[in-house]
């Protein structure tokens, strides 16, 4: 049986008895495939993968700007941040430090006035160094002073009409939250609502109505699910008795399987890595074939 977390390197050379240096050719970002990109705006295609920096708020001696060459160094090409994670500058700094092309931001913004919420549009691009965001995101409905998700979304409109923004979207938006911001909205639907999506943890209402409504639904904390990411259920996705038999099925890591089992449905995502071997196993979700519609089922009904 695969173990949850077997490297790459390692699921190589076990089955094809390989040397760990012949191995680690094969994993070079130059042998694996390209990240799949999904359309979310005209002529804007985001890929099915991201770098998500967030947790490395809550990781002792996390250095983000290593993170962000590192992912950038094994094919990574899109990376999901916030201004509430204070780590842009540390994202600049990566960016900076790498010889790949620009990749695919994605940024958040919390929900306030419209001038604090223009003002942070700013300070984002600022910090990141940019004079644009490849995606900008309400990041939740809720504001925690004055102001309205109304006002934050008519700045983003403004932002994207003068080029700060190529597409504009939200995050942790229900049903609800998303009617309510239609009323208002210059411009609908959003192109992206990000929100927590992992086996074991799936708002299907809510994924219903953007398919219906055209809004890409993306996944955050697809390895530890729960509300707004507060809890790994079931102790944690890799840990699913049902993920490690399809993980076995495949010979590909536990990990591998439970974001397999996202972007299978189309659903693009952000996941926090650190290391390396993670990362490659991570962007390598396409090489080894589908999960069948019975693993699927399966895998779903968790």
């Amino acid at each position: 049986a695969a173990l949850a977390r077997m490297t790459p390197h390692q699921a190589l050379a076990a089955l094809a008895g390989l040397t760990a240096a012949a191995a680690s050719a094969l994993m070079d970002p130059q042998h694996l495939a390209a990240v799949p990109t999904v359309p979310i705006s005209p002529g804007i295609r985001l890929p099915y993968i991201a770098l998500g920096t967030g947790s490395g708020m809550l990781r002792p001696g996390s250095n983000v700007t290593a993170a962000v060459q590192l992912w950038l160094s094994v094919g990574g090409t899109a990376i999901d941040t916030a201004f509430d994670y204070h780590d842009e500058p540390a994202i600049a700094k990566g960016i900076a430090a790498s010889s790949a092309p620009a990749p695919f931001i994605i940024t958040k913004i919390p929900c306030s006035t419209y001038a604090e919420a223009a003002a942070n549009i700013d300070s984002n691009l600022a910090q990141l160094g940019m004079e644009s965001t490849s995606l900008l995101l309400i990041h939740f409905p809720q504001c925690a002073g004055l102001g309205s998700t109304a006002e934050t979304w008519r700045a983003m409109e403004d932002a994207q009409a003068v080029g700060k923004a190529r597409v504009i979207g939200v995050s942790n938006f229900g049903i609800a939250e998303l009617e309510d911001l239609r009323q208002s909205a210059r411009k609908w639907p959003p192109a992206v609502n990000q929100c927590s999506l992992s086996v074991g943890f799936h708002d299907d209402p809510t994924i219903e109505y953007c398919a219906m409504h055209g809004i890409t639904y993306m996944a955050y904390s697809p390895l530890c699910g729960g509300a707004n990411g507060s809890s790994c259920r079931h102790g944690g996705v890799l840990g699913l008795p049902q993920v490690q038999s399809v993980a076995s099925a495949h010979n590909v890591s536990t990990a591998q399987v439970a974001l397999k089992w996202i972007v299978q449905q189309g659903h693009p995502l952000a996941t926090a890595v650190w290391r390396r071997d993670y990362m490659e196993q991570d962007l390598d979700l396409w090489s080894w074939g589908d999960l069948s519609k019975e693993e699927m089922s399966l895998l779903t009904a968790v």
